[in-house]
């Protein structure tokens, strides 16, 4: 009888490391953040850069760079605009800069790149040639509540698992 008593206790036991395991995998599956670039009204005056967070749970931004020609700089895609652009240039646009800490909620987004209207054509298209070259690449690394990493790009929107 005693031994019965044991054998139940550890399947019972078993049993319960099992359920365990499961409900802690389900939380883990239960927030998973995904971020992705959007662009708005591409080649136009009203044209828009977001980093949207398409998943479940929060994304809290580990790092964001700015790569160029495969060489990584600890920018901002703003910045970066910023840098490049000259008084004589005729681009107006509003950024939001990206910064280690920052937290995207879920359904929510950051504007990075919003042209404003009184943009020149000749401005827009700097703006644009900036940002869609094949030398540049803008790299956003997010981890979730519970610490699993990513990356998304602007040159590969589907986020890539890091850990």
């Amino acid at each position: 009888m005693s031994i019965t008593a044991v054998l139940i206790s550890v399947g019972t036991l078993l049993v319960f490391l099992y359920q365990t395991n499961l409900v802690r995998k389900q939380q883990y599956m239960s927030v998973l953040p995904y971020l992705e670039f959007e662009n708005h009204s591409v080649f136009s005056e009203n044209y828009k850069l977001v980093l949207k967070n398409k998943g479940i749970g929060p994304a809290l931004i580990t790092s964001r760079n700015v790569v160029i020609n495969g060489r990584s700089y600890d920018l901002d895609l703003g910045t970066y605009l910023e840098e490049q652009m000259v008084p004589g240039d005729a681009a107006y646009f509003v950024i939001t800069n990206i910064t280690e800490g920052n937290l995207i909620s879920e359904k929510e987004g950051i504007e990075l790149v919003v042209l404003q209207p009184q943009t020149s054509r000749s401005g827009l298209e700097k703006i644009h040639g900036l940002i869609y070259n094949d030398s540049l690449e803008f790299v956003v690394q997010y981890e979730s509540v519970y610490g699993e990493r990513w990356q998304v790009s602007s040159k590969n929107s589907t986020p890539k698992r890091l850990n």
